[in-house]
């Protein structure tokens, strides 16, 4: 997969400079942690979006900014703090992560499905085939968790490429070990 531009990052330090957030004490999530937890069907961080479970009809997404030197992106705001935090500890463990492409409305959202769509169609594909293999790298529209601003691609300034080889980075390796926090 092709490396993001770097326009299309924010880099940790850009973000951490540029926002005010209210800095939380890291906590590893256990089962203790949700003991008093009482399920709500309407808990907004339990929201499944997948291309079975659409966007809810009405959904409103609360945004907030994140901002940088070079200009702000947008996600949910109740996740926040929490990004900030995240990559704020990421930062003191060495660990520099960039964020993009975060919160993206439907039209924006159907721009990039229908270009992966041009471009296997590009290369030969039927129009069922590239929508096929669209979907596989591209979600469709309406059934994004992109479109919630509660997802965000995350890179780092070491591997900028948002492909499965991530994961054998420090970055991800990182990511893996303390996301949950």
């Amino acid at each position: 997969m092709k490396n993001l531009d770097e326009s299309d990052r924010f880099s940790v330090d850009d973000i951490l400079e540029n926002n005010e957030y209210e800095e939380k004490e890291h906590v590893v999530a256990t089962a203790e942690t949700y003991a008093d937890y009482e399920f709500d069907k309407n808990d907004w961080r339990l929201l499944l979006i997948n291309k079975q479970h659409p966007v809810p009809d009405g959904y409103e997404v609360e945004l907030g900014n994140i901002y940088s030197g070079k200009g702000n992106m947008k996600c949910d705001a109740r996740i926040l703090d929490d990004l900030m935090n995240m990559l704020q500890a990421a930062k003191e463990d060495g660990v520099y992560l960039q964020v993009c492409s975060p919160y993206r409305d439907y039209a924006y959202q159907e721009l990039l499905f229908e270009r992966k769509i041009d471009l296997y169609m590009g290369a030969g594909y039927s129009y069922m085939e590239a929508y096929k293999r669209g979907s596989q790298v591209v979600t469709v529209p309406g059934a994004s968790e992109h479109q919630l601003g509660l997802a965000l691609d995350i890179v780092s300034n070491t591997y900028t490429s948002l492909d499965q080889g991530f994961g054998d980075t420090d970055a991800g390796k990182w990511l893996q070990e303390h996301s949950r926090e």
